[in-house]
C-alpha cells in the first residue's frame, strides 16, 4: 500500500489563521502543513472565516499540496462572542458538519476547490466535526481525532443539558470511525469512557510542535521591550500564561492562588496573561479583590512572535486549566525552555512530570496551586525546563509524530478494498 499516493480529506471547523489562535487551529494547520512537506495531497475543509482578511492569510500560509475549502456557517448575530455561547454551537454545529460531510461526499462532483478527479484515501475528521458522517458517509475510510471532550466535562444544568446531543453523536461517530485517535495516554481511559471505544482499539498519537520554530519566532529583546510597556521592567519571578478567557481555562482559581501566595512571594513577582474573552472582565475583578492588581497584566491578544518573545524571557508557565485535551500551549512553553506548573486535567500529566519539569496540582484546587506557586520562586526552574525542552523535542516533535499519522492513513486505506486512488 506504502507505494501509491495519499489524498486525505482534513475536516476541521477551524484551523490557523483563518481562525482564532487555539490549540486545535495550530494542531490541524500543523499537521496539513507537514502532510504536504511529507509529499502527501491533502484538501482540508474548514469553516469560512468571519471576514476576508482572515481567509486571505489562511490561503497564503497554506503550502503547495493543501487545497482550502471554505464552508460557510450559521451563526447567531450575538457580537464577537461567535462560537463561545451555548446557543451558537448548538444551532451552527450539527448543520455545519453535515454540510461538510455532504460536500466530502460529492467528491466526485464539481466540488470547490477539489475538483472531480480526487478521490480520497481517507477523511479524517478533527472533534465534532466527525459527527456529520453519521449522516452522510464519504465511503472512504474515516479516522476521528479526539479533542477536549468538553461536552462531556460541563457540570449539570443547562448547559450540560444543551450538549447532550454532542455527546450522543460524538458517540455514534466515534463508532462509526475506521480509527479514533487519543492525543495521549493519560486521555485514554476518558476517551472509552465517554465514546465507549475501549483503550485496546484505540491509536495514540501525541499533539506536536516545532521547537525549533517556537523559539525561532521569540526575541528576548523584544520580550523585554513588551514587559516594559506592560510597566513590568524588573518582574521575578515572572509568570506566565496563555489561553482564552473562559471559564474552563481556570484563571480566577490562579487569581485565587496568586492572592493565597502574594504574601510569601519576592516583591517583584509578576503574573502576565496573554489572550482574550468572555470573562476577562470577570478575572480582572477577582484579582482587583485579591489585592494583587499591580502585580497583574492583560496582555491581550498578541501576534505569535510577540506571544513567543514572552516566553522567552518568563520564569514559569503556568496552566490552571479544569479540563483540557492535549494542550499546544503548553508543549510551546516546553520548547522555550520554561518550566510549567499545570493541573493533572486531559493530557497534561504525559507532558508535565512533576518534580521533573514542572509541578502538577488538582485542578480547580487554588490551595495546591497557592503552595506550587510558592515552591516555584524558590525551585531551580532553569534545571526543570531544560528537562521539559528534552521532553518536548524527543516525544512531541512534528518530525516524528506525522510518520505515524501516515503509518495510520495507509492501514486504515488498505483495510477498505478498492480505497486506493486511481
Amino acid at each position: 500500500m506504502t507505494d501509491v499516493a495519499l489524498h486525505i480529506i482534513m475536516v476541521s471547523r477551524v484551523v490557523h489563521p483563518a481562525h482564532g489562535p487555539g490549540g486545535m487551529e495550530r494542531k490541524v494547520f500543523d499537521l496539513v502543513t507537514r502532510l504536504a512537506q511529507s509529499g502527501v495531497s491533502v484538501a482540508l475543509f474548514t469553516e469560512t472565516p468571519a471576514d476576508m482578511e482572515r481567509a486571505v492569510a489562511a490561503s497564503a500560509a497554506m503550502p503547495d499540496g493543501v487545497v482550502l475549502n471554505w464552508v460557510p456557517g450559521r451563526w447567531l448575530p450575538i457580537g464577537d462572542r461567535r462560537g463561545t455561547v451555548v446557543l451558537d454551537r448548538i444551532s451552527n454545529y450539527p448543520w455545519w458538519t453535515r454540510r461538510a460531510a455532504r460536500w466530502v461526499a460529492r467528491l466526485r462532483e464539481e466540488v470547490p476547490g477539489v475538483g472531480s478527479t480526487v478521490v480520497p484515501t481517507v477523511v479524517h475528521a478533527h472533534g465534532l466535526a466527525a459527527w456529520g458522517f453519521v449522516d452522510a458517509p464519504s465511503g472512504a475510510p474515516l479516522v476521528m481525532s479526539v479533542e477536549g471532550l468538553e461536552e462531556f466535562e460541563v457540570p449539570g444544568g443547562p448547559k450540560r443539558w444543551a450538549y447532550a446531543p454532542f455527546r450522543r453523536r460524538m458517540r455514534r461517530a466515534a463508532a462509526t470511525a475506521d480509527a479514533v485517535i487519543a492525543t495521549d495516554a493519560a486521555l485514554q481511559p476518558v476517551v472509552a469512557k465517554h465514546l465507549g471505544i475501549p483503550v485496546a482499539e484505540q491509536v495514540m498519537i501525541p499533539n506536536a510542535v516545532d521547537a525549533g520554530a517556537c523559539r525561532a519566532l521569540g526575541n528576548a529583546d523584544r520580550g523585554r521591550h513588551l514587559l516594559a510597556d506592560l510597566g513590568l521592567h524588573e518582574a521575578a519571578p515572572l509568570f506566565l500564561s496563555i489561553g482564552r478567557i473562559e471559564a474552563n481555562k481556570g484563571f480566577d482559581v490562579l487569581v485565587d492562588a496568586l492572592g493565597r501566595a502574594a504574601s510569601e512571594l519576592p516583591p517583584q513577582w509578576a503574573w502576565v496573561l496573554v489572550g482574550h474573552g468572555p470573562l476577562r472582565a470577570a478575572v480582572e475583578a477577582a484579582a482587583a479583590t485579591a489585592g494583587i492588581t499591580e502585580r497583574v497584566r492583560f496582555a491581550g491578544a498578541l501576534s505569535d512572535a510577540d506571544l513567543h518573545s514572552l516566553a522567552a524571557v518568563a520564569d514559569w508557565f503556568v496552566h490552571p486549566t479544569l479540563y483540557e485535551g492535549s494542550s499546544i500551549v503548553t508543549l510551546e512553553a516546553m520548547a522555550h525552555g520554561l518550566p510549567v506548573i499545570a493541573s493533572d486535567a486531559g493530557g497534561l500529566p504525559d507532558k508535565v512530570r512533576d518534580g521533573e519539569t514542572g509541578m502538577l496540582v488538582p485542578a480547580g484546587d487554588a490551595a495546591a496551586l497557592g503552595a506550587a506557586l510558592r515552591r516555584a520562586a524558590a525551585a531551580d526552574g532553569i534545571a526543570m525546563g531544560a528537562a521539559g525542552r528534552r521532553r518536548c523535542e524527543a516525544h512531541f516533535s512534528w518530525n516524528a509524530i506525522v510518520e505515524r499519522y501516515i503509518e495510520l492513513y495507509y492501514r486504515v486505506a488498505a483495510a477498505r478494498p478498492g480505497m486506493s486512488p486511481p
